[in-house]
């Protein structure tokens, strides 16, 4: 897909026909919009989404607004009170795109009236231009859907300062249901559980229960019962993280507007430093408990040892003593002597004769040879076990201090935190008593949800462990009656597709994630300059990895997760997406179970990319015109000057530019009346007392 034109009217603050032309060159794939926060950057950035998928894409899994507040009133706000027939005010959207070799042409109109009745309730055209003419689609949101899936859209039209949490373990899932979309097993997937419905089980169940025994009937009645309460848990579960992500928008939304009151900005400021740094403390805690867990798992055992070793030394002491070990002769060897019928001295040992007498006795009194090799490794295995339990303590008092030390700073800051809480919470202003209170009541709510979120997770895995006894049980029972056989048969056959499909999604998923990790550690290394490296884990969970001394110095080095702040969080799930697109464009080419699925090129669009980069904006410049075919970034005077500025005007990539003017009574606040663009001065804010609204310019 190719973006070639975005066309708003009346969509929010932009009045009137704004249009904007996307660079689609593949040499200068990148389109950049210039304006300060406040202007509407991230309005169009929503009404790419809005067109796309209507007032659905505005809203994020949480079923709350994503980063898009008021998501119901589209319409430009002075046209809407100032309308007098809402039937003929209208917002439109219009993308114009190319895909494959056809070329379309969408259009979605709300009305003023609709707005106010219910704005989910849009008009949606699709138009696709062949052979010189144009034809109107069927289904346009089908047809969009099949074309760019809306499970995919927070991976193509994104705010950078918030991508980060893709970079985070509790997302796993998110990354691996990307993965589905975007690489073609998204139909395997839906097939799974399609077949896993309760309504298609429910059936062939109820077909089982009226040729089976009662014996059986019962069992499936327990196993019925099982899996409704299973699919209770798994919806609180996913209710209980909607929940969580909600709770996270909020307190996120209030944690801005503290930081932007001048009351409690300084103390706001470094009660959010303190909280990055505790996530970051928090993540080296928990590393240094996985070390601490292999090594107690691995060589633990060692640490209680300390008798055996005393006894085994004792015994091996007195075999010394008493002359067993090392034995001054082997039996083996008269073994040998009587054998031959000779001693070593050339007498003979004839059978009855003294000598051969002298030396069978000396059998009775002799040491055996596997015995000997035995007490050796036994001695061996002493000297071993011993080293290894030195080494172990010594390793598991470092870490136990290392994380008695990280525990100690992350308390340390915690009581700061709760200090600020406390001095904002008393300070003489009424908007900073009221969020403060707010943010409390909302951490409170979060650590409910957490709690529920563990019991729940337990109740899934029990439910889930007591269904696989319960089918098993069924399956033994054998049915005498052809037709109960037969309604088992079917049962099995279900059980057996959906094992299999399963089979073949994870095999595909897992042949392609090597391919998806080389892709992600290869764009990684072009940003991050430390001796880092990416990686994706089998549970699918994005991780930056690097390696540290052994324990006592001269081991081998061990290999831990680094803790990342937020910018290489960022960076990290830039790079996913990169990845991600990378591999979809040429899915076509990857040998994998599934065949003839078609390679599907995407573009991007990214608001405020650089916001939270720090000392990777200049490496993301660099790389950014590569994350995609086709680019489109809505920067900030603040993010965008100096080496970012530097960087990608040097590239040459840029292809388009444009930059939005404001029109209003007064300018959003800290906002300049100017921007600078390579050395060029831009009058970006005009004063109007009687309107407000903005405008797309070329630049």
């Amino acid at each position: 897909m190719i973006l070639e034109r975005l066309v708003v009217e009346n969509f929010r603050q932009f009045k009137g026909r704004q249009e904007l032309v996307i660079s689609d060159l593949r040499e200068r794939n990148v389109t950049v919009i210039h304006a300060e926060n406040g202007f509407g950057k991230t309005t169009l950035l929503k009404a790419l989404v809005w067109g796309f998928y209507g007032r659905d894409g505005l809203m994020g899994n949480d079923g709350n607004p994503d980063d898009f507040e008021r998501p119901d009133q589209i319409i430009h706000e002075g046209l809407a009170l100032r309308a007098k027939n809402p039937l003929t005010l209208n917002a439109t959207v219009q993308i114009t795109f190319a895909h494959d070799s056809d070329h379309y042409i969408l259009t979605r109109q709300l009305t003023l009236a609709q707005q106010r009745l219910n704005p989910k309730q849009t008009t949606l055209s699709l138009e696709v231009k062949r052979g010189g003419q144009t034809f109107s689609l069927d289904r346009p949101q089908q047809r969009i859907q099949a074309l760019i899936p809306d499970g995919i859209s927070r991976f193509l039209f994104f705010n950078g300062e918030r991508i980060n949490y893709l970079a985070m373990e509790r997302n796993s899932s998110q990354v691996t249901e990307a993965i589905h979309q975007m690489l073609g097993l998204e139909l395997l997937k839906q097939t799974i559980d399609d077949l896993r419905n309760p309504n298609v089980r429910g059936k062939l169940r109820a077909e089982q229960k009226e040729t089976t025994s009662d014996e059986k009937k019962e069992l499936i009645d327990q196993l019925t019962n099982l899996e409704e309460h299973l699919h209770e848990y798994e919806g609180q579960k996913d209710q209980t993280l909607s929940n969580l992500k909600s709770i996270s928008a909020d307190l996120a939304l209030i944690d801005g507007k503290l930081a932007n009151n001048r009351v409690a900005h300084e103390q706001q400021t470094r009660r959010l430093h303190l909280i990055r740094e505790v996530d970051e403390l928090t993540g080296k805690r928990e590393e240094i408990t996985k070390r601490l867990c292999k090594l107690i798992s691995d060589d633990g055992y060692t640490l209680f040892t300390s008798k055996l070793i005393n006894r085994g030394r004792e015994i091996i002491a007195q075999m010394r003593s008493e002359g067993k070990i090392p034995a001054r002769v082997l039996n083996s060897f008269l073994q040998e002597l009587l054998e031959q019928s000779k001693c070593i001295c050339t007498r003979s040992l004839v059978e009855g004769t003294p000598e051969r007498a002298a030396v069978e006795n000396l059998l009775t009194i002799a040491g055996d040879q596997d015995f000997n090799n035995a007490v050796g490794a036994l001695d061996h295995a002493i000297g071993v076990i011993e080293g290894v339990s030195g080494q172990t303590q010594d390793l598991l008092n470092q870490l136990k201090m290392e994380r008695l030390e990280f525990s100690r700073d992350i308390r340390e800051r915690e009581e700061e935190i709760f200090e600020i809480h406390r001095a904002l919470g008393d300070k003489k202003d009424e908007e900073v008593q009221q969020l403060e209170e707010k943010r409390k009541s909302l951490q409170l709510d979060r650590d409910a949800q957490n709690a529920a979120l563990g019991r729940i997770s337990g109740q899934i895995e029990d439910a889930t462990a007591a269904i696989e006894v319960k089918e098993e049980q069924i399956r033994h029972i054998e049915d005498k009656e052809e037709a109960a056989a037969r309604a088992q048969r079917r049962v099995d056959a279900v059980e057996d597709c959906v094992d299999i499909l399963a089979q073949i999604l994870k095999a595909e998923t897992e042949d392609l994630r090597p391919l998806l990790n080389a892709e992600i550690d290869s764009h990684f290394r072009k940003i991050i300059t430390k001796d880092y490296w990416a990686e994706l884990t089998d549970n699918f969970t994005l991780r930056i990895r690097k390696r540290i001394a052994g324990g006592d110095g001269g081991a081998d080095p061990v290999e831990i997760d680094a803790a990342l702040s937020t910018g290489e969080r960022t960076v990290t799930s830039l790079v996913f997406i990169a990845s991600l697109l990378s591999l979809a464009r040429r899915r076509s080419e990857i040998p994998t179970i599934l065949r003839d699925l078609a390679g599907s090129a995407f573009p991007i669009a990214i608001d405020s990319p650089f916001g939270s980069l720090s000392i990777f904006r200049e490496g993301v410049a660099k790389y950014i015109p590569e994350l995609a075919p086709q680019v489109i970034l809505f920067v900030s005077p603040k993010q965008y000057d100096g080496e970012v500025e530097a960087v990608l005007s040097a590239s040459g990539r840029i292809g388009k530019r444009y930059y939005l003017t404001y029109y209003g009574p007064a300018k959003p606040e800290k906002a300049s009346p100017e921007l600078v663009v390579e050395g060029q001065r831009i009058q970006q804010y005009f004063p109007l007392e009687t309107d407000e609204y903005t405008e797309i310019v070329p630049l």
